[in-house]
């Protein structure tokens, strides 16, 4: 368990620098919500690896990654919402409502 926690740790680290290097490269666009997943899911891997043996020297890390996932949220919302996701999550919520209102006329 010791070395999975550990292992997390290092993956949410390269998520989040692999990331950072991407979009420095050019290879992946910084206003995309794929930037903001895995930038966030890699602070959460982070805080992850950090709850291993936890002691005060690491408040500064679960500090840094709770606003890290934070703003990667925030991010990902905004980036998915200027690509139209407000519109699909409406045409969603129709067609779920559509298929729920025919399921309960049967």
């Amino acid at each position: 368990m010791e070395t999975l926690l550990s292992m997390s740790g290092m993956v949410g680290a390269a998520c989040c620098v692999g990331m950072y290097a991407a979009v420095s490269w050019g290879k992946v666009s910084a206003d995309k919500p794929v930037f903001f997943v895995v930038n966030g899911l890699g602070a959460l891997l982070v805080l992850v690896g950090a709850s291993q043996q936890f002691d005060i020297g690491d408040a500064g890390t679960v500090g840094q990654e709770l606003i890290w996932a934070v703003i990667s949220f925030a991010g990902g919302v905004r980036a998915w919402m200027r690509q139209g996701g407000a519109a699909k999550l409406a045409a969603w919520r129709e067609r779920a409502s559509g298929s729920l209102m025919a399921m309960l006329a049967r």
